[in-house]
């Protein structure tokens, strides 16, 4: 009954998404990592864009250089300043108190430092610098555009999957992990990557799905109910955060709801009474 609780939780707050300013806490808190596109351009980052609950926070540097303006950090202050064309922007870290072009607006929450790096509130500094900012839930994606918008080549990336991958990595652990718990969906995904990544198996998501050698390796995916099935909300952030890289199952390259007597030795986790092995 608890982890029916906490599924019906998730699921209602992924599928309210406000963007309101929100901080990173000491608690557990669901962080999903993101991709943040520009104009139809994936912006680069070397720290992951970062949903923590129901708010995405970037780096603050990639994101102003990116829509043209410049960014200014005080030590002493600990005050991030971010200015484009006529617009300024003042925060500071671990408050919730900022200035738009010298008034004064209250955030729900603080920007914060991770990594050592400053995390800021996109929506918010996105939308006072002129840019319509959307979410897209199927894929854990912020859209901005900002019209005439040229964004550096250095600032972007290309992504190394598909919405599609997404979709159908998705669509797999759905059925395979039954949303038992995120710790189990995202062992499954990693444990499909893993498999593309090795040359014993296809070299794609799709093909490691379907992949039909002595036997159907996830029989699921052959069913004709399997076409016309929606992903849930856990599968997809589960895939999300897989493909993104965060891994929590190692090699694994196989996993069963019983053991493998021949596999003994392979064994890397048991989580929720499903057996993983390299």
């Amino acid at each position: 009954m608890k982890k029916i609780i906490c599924i019906v939780l998730l699921l209602i707050l992924m599928t309210t998404i406000s963007f309101g300013d929100e901080t990173l806490g000491d608690n557990d808190e669901l962080v999903v990592e993101t991709s943040v596109m520009i104009n139809e351009s994936y912006l680069y980052s070397d720290t992951q864009h970062i949903l923590v609950e129901d708010t995405v926070f970037v780096v603050g540097r990639y994101l102003v250089e990116a829509l043209g303006g410049s960014i200014e950090w005080t030590e002493a202050t600990q005050t991030v300043k971010m200015t484009l064309e006529e617009h300024v922007i003042e925060i500071v870290i671990g408050s919730t108190e900022a200035t738009v072009d010298g008034t004064e607006i209250q955030l729900y929450k603080a920007p914060f430092i991770k990594d050592g790096r400053t995390m800021i509130p996109l929506k918010f500094v996105s939308e006072h610098f002129g840019c319509e900012v959307s979410w897209i839930q199927s894929t854990y994606t912020v859209d901005i555009i900002k019209d005439g918008l040229v964004i550096p080549e250095e600032l972007t990336y290309n992504r190394t999957y598909s919405d599609e991958d997404l979709y159908l990595l998705s669509k797999i652990v759905t059925v395979e992990s039954g949303d038992k718990s995120l710790e189990m969906a995202l062992a499954i995904a990693n444990t499909v990557l893993n498999r593309v990544k090795d040359s014993r198996f296809p070299d794609t998501v799709s093909g490691v799905i379907y992949q039909v050698d002595v036997y159907k390796q996830f029989p699921p995916a052959h069913k004709s109910s399997f076409e016309t099935l929606e992903p849930t909300q856990l599968s997809i952030i589960a895939s999300k955060k897989a493909l993104e890289g965060i891994n929590n199952i190692g090699n694994s390259l196989f996993f069963n709801n019983q053991p493998f007597k021949s596999k003994t030795d392979d064994l890397i986790r048991i989580i929720d009474g499903e057996y993983f092995y390299n």
